[in-house]
């Protein structure tokens, strides 16, 4: 598995390059989503926590961390510094820059990248949690409303 992202951070995936554009697996916000992960860190564990909790305070209440499928797969691995996470759309892993330790930056790092698993693409013009590179700015209301635009109102539990 090492050298995975600096394969994917050389075909440009989730950093701003010119590849492939299709999302091909994205999980519907209305279902339960499992997400799940192994062999954690402490703060990587609160970063997956923290990020959920950004999504669900902006409508997406169906993450949980354990549970049936669908399920994306989130790893932390090597990378070079200037990457930070992509989201391997053919697999639905969620690949993290493990050299990302600062707890702010790792949860917003996680959750946009979460947010490609929910068929979001990157934005320009606005700040928004999806803008390439982002690693500073939350969840917007235009991003809560880019997840409904998708995937509709959800019916109450």
């Amino acid at each position: 598995m090492r050298g995975s992202l600096l394969l994917f951070a050389a075909l440009g995936a989730c950093s701003g390059g010119g590849g492939d554009v299709t999302i091909d697996i994205t999980h519907d916000v209305c279902a339960p989503i499992t997400v799940n992960s192994a062999s954690l860190t402490e703060v990587q564990a609160k970063g997956i926590d923290d990020a959920m909790a950004l999504w669900s305070d902006h409508g997406v209440t169906t993450l949980e961390r354990s549970g049936a499928e669908p399920a994306v797969e989130v790893r932390f691995d090597h990378a070079a510094a200037a990457f930070y996470g992509l989201y391997d759309d053919v697999h639905s892993i969620v690949y993290i820059n493990d050299d990302i330790t600062d707890p702010k930056t790792l949860e917003i790092v996680i959750a946009h990248e979460l947010g490609h698993a929910f068929g979001l693409s990157h934005i320009t013009g606005r700040p928004s949690l999806m803008n390439a590179h982002n690693d500073h700015t939350l969840p917007t209301t235009e991003d809560e409303a880019a997840v409904r635009a998708l995937w509709g109102p959800c019916p109450a539990p």
